[in-house]
């Protein structure tokens, strides 16, 4: 019995997190400058966000 390859993960971008949120994505960018946004990585030079990381994050802002 072969094991089905993990499904990909689609990271998203500021302008997916920006359209989810309904907030611009300047305020995405602000967030990222001031550390108070999701986590992100830099892929290839562009800024992504790991679905996991805004799930977290969405979290803790719910519980605060």
């Amino acid at each position: 019995m072969s094991e089905s390859p993990a499904p990909e993960i689609r990271w998203l971008t500021a302008q997916d997190l920006a359209n989810m949120w309904q907030i611009s994505p300047g305020t995405i960018a602000n967030w990222r400058l001031s550390n108070k946004g999701p986590e992100f990585k830099r892929i290839g030079g562009l800024v992504r966000y790991h679905p996991e990381a805004v799930q977290a994050w969405e979290d803790a802002q719910a519980s605060k």
